[in-house]
């Protein structure tokens, strides 16, 4: 397996400086957060008044320098590559957040396949509990198909992912979107950390469903935490990003089954827990996904 660090992970360090902290530490390569990054951050502007400690905790999305801002990303991926190349850490995926048309994606795309990147995370399947389930399922499968002709041409994998609060969150709801689809451009991103929150099914059973689609992993972790209680006295449990490991999901598990199923993908860490400095925390997370792999492995 490939180790990896998505950049979202890591919001303090610039691209060239995100990429050089990488390689020190000994991961093999980068998944690049692609989005805005010019002007205020809307996110930012909204958590503005929040207290600095929740401020500090949603530094990840609204004060990222490790992103590749995605109005100028042709040439922004080059910047990377090269980048990249030197330190000698290769790039695994770009990880948009884009929600729009096809052609919208078109530039990313080409993009990454001008870099060698060979898969793209593109929009998530939202979900509006004000409207019909099929509806919404139907107009993403719809979607997808739109982005085949592109993904065929650029010859680059459109990958979801599973997380909570939206369409597809487990395994099964991926499976059921992706059925049908060529998995040679169409494929999951295995996020066992959103799935503490929503959607956690077994492991080994869900990469067994997924089989050609499972193309990649997140790794992190969660935990629900009591917080208070409803006003029928039934306890409140509030949804806390948790260290390695701290959280509810079972990282050893995981690894385990991805061992017996043959995966020989990315592990890409995106730990947004704030008990480390964010460079001894990624440090620590390698140290631990190898011990995990190698006990696995024998």
């Amino acid at each position: 397996m490939k180790f990896a660090v998505y950049t979202c992970s890591m919001p303090e360090y610039s691209i060239e400086e995100a990429a050089a902290l990488i390689k020190e530490m000994g991961y093999d390569a980068v998944e690049w957060r692609v989005d805005k990054t010019e002007g205020e951050s809307p996110l930012k502007a909204m958590f503005a008044n929040l207290p600095e400690a929740q401020k500090y905790a949603f530094r990840y999305w609204t004060d990222n320098h490790a992103t590749l801002n995605v109005n100028d990303i042709m040439n922004e991926c080059l910047r990377a590559k090269k980048v990249c190349d030197e330190v000698g850490i290769e790039i695994v995926n770009l990880a948009t957040t884009l929600k729009g048309k096809p052609e919208e994606m078109e530039n990313t795309i080409a993009a990454a396949a001008a870099i060698g990147c060979k898969t793209v995370r593109g929009p998530m399947a939202t979900y509006d509990p004000n409207r019909p389930y099929w509806e919404q399922f139907n107009e993403y499968r719809a979607y997808l198909r739109e982005c085949e002709p592109l993904l065929r041409k650029y010859g680059v994998k459109f990958l979801i992912e599973t997380h909570h609060g939206m369409m597809i969150s487990s395994a099964s709801s991926a499976l059921r979107v992706l059925d049908g689809f060529d998995p040679e451009y169409f494929g999951l991103i295995y996020d066992p950390g959103n799935m503490v929150y929503e959607g956690y099914e077994a492991y080994q059973l869900g990469f067994e469903m997924l089989g050609k689609y499972l193309a990649h992993v997140h790794v992190k972790n969660a935990a629900l935490t009591p917080a208070g209680e409803d006003e029928f006295g039934a306890t409140k449990y509030n949804q806390s990003w948790m260290p390695m490991k701290k959280g509810a999901a079972n990282l050893n598990a995981m690894i385990k089954a991805l061992v017996k199923v043959g995966y020989d993908g990315v592990l890409s860490v995106e730990d947004f827990s704030n008990e480390q400095p964010t460079k001894e925390k990624l440090v620590d997370a390698l140290a631990y996904l190898k011990a995990l792999v190698a006990a696995a492995q024998a």
